[in-house]
């Protein structure tokens, strides 16, 4: 008994001295990197995911040849948000346009260990009665149909988290390592359309939902608007006991990751550090949304990166 406990006593310290070792190897890697080498393989690591990262501002977005293009948008999709350990404040506003009936959604709130913002440009082939809207997969805007967005993120109404713009179908932000209620969120929002009647026809839609003219600028087609509190009854996804209880996880699950990446201050090195010493750790992280083909897609690439060593 007392030879077993000794072997298994070695056996242990033995494991601690090799993953010791193994971690000031990876701290040391990841040091010597210049900020041009760990963006780059950054954006190499994210770009199978469908995000890149903006190292000014230390977030990720999404690019616009994002593989989740090709899922559209459907309500179920945020339904199924709180499993996923997301707590997020909607707005969806549907109108039509051109014999089709579009949606355009916003979202912000806490995504796992990442806190941050959407837009989405989806439509429909045909008129959507509202009775439907809520059970139709909408299609993503194509290309010749994204328009110019942009996002300015703020905390507690004093704070910039970040701002970004661009011509895109599906603009996000997203903070890893930030844990903050989608309450203490004020996301601005600006939308240029191609003409008058697709703006007027958004605009209408997003006054009957109760937003007034305090909330919303206009100009020309450009609109501007302000979301700080969802109007729109869609926009409950879950109980309000349940949305307290995956925040209480979502702040555990930050501590821990910060705790835990803690030789590094940038998301940058923090990531890396998890692709190199956890990698399924690395890639819960960098993928917000969960979709069945993330795993495929990564070990593909995982695949093609051995090769092409």
């Amino acid at each position: 008994m007392y030879k077993l406990l000794s072997i298994f006593i070695l056996i242990a310290i033995l494991f601690l001295i090799l993953n010791h070792c193994r971690k000031r190897k990876i701290i040391c890697r990841i040091r010597c990197m210049s900020l041009t080498e760990k963006c780059r393989l950054l954006n190499e690591l994210a770009k199978p995911f469908g995000f890149c990262y903006d190292h000014r501002q230390d977030f990720f977005s999404t690019r616009t040849d994002a593989w989740q293009k090709d899922f559209g948008y459907g309500k179920l999709y945020d339904l199924a948000a709180p499993s996923m350990n997301m707590v997020l404040d909607t707005e969806p506003v549907y109108f039509n346009y051109q014999k089709k009936t579009w949606l355009i959604q916003f979202w912000k709130g806490q995504y796992g260990i990442t806190a941050g913002a959407e837009m989405g440009i989806y439509h429909a082939d045909t008129i959507i009665p509202p009775v439907l809207r809520g059970q139709t997969i909408f299609q993503a805007a194509e290309e010749n149909e994204m328009l110019p967005m942009r996002i300015r993120l703020v905390h507690d109404c004093c704070r910039q988290l970040f701002c970004l713009s661009h011509i895109h179908w599906w603009l996000t932000g997203f903070l890893v390592g930030r844990c903050i209620p989608p309450s203490e969120m004020t996301a601005e929002y600006t939308i240029t359309f191609p003409d008058m009647d697709m703006c007027g026809s958004f605009l209408t839609s997003l006054t009957e939902l109760g937003y007034g003219w305090d909330e919303i600028e206009l100009d020309g087609t450009t609109l501007h608007f302000i979301f700080s509190v969802p109007k729109s009854p869609e926009s409950l996804l879950s109980p309000e006991w349940r949305q307290r209880f995956v925040l209480w996880k979502d702040r555990l699950l930050c501590r821990i990751y910060l705790r835990f990446t803690c030789p590094f201050s940038t998301t940058a090195d923090r990531l890396l550090y998890l692709y190199y010493y956890l990698p399924f750790a690395f890639r819960r992280t960098i993928c917000p949304r969960k979709f069945k083909k993330q795993k495929r897609i990564w070990k593909k690439y995982n695949s093609d990166r051995r090769s092409r060593r």
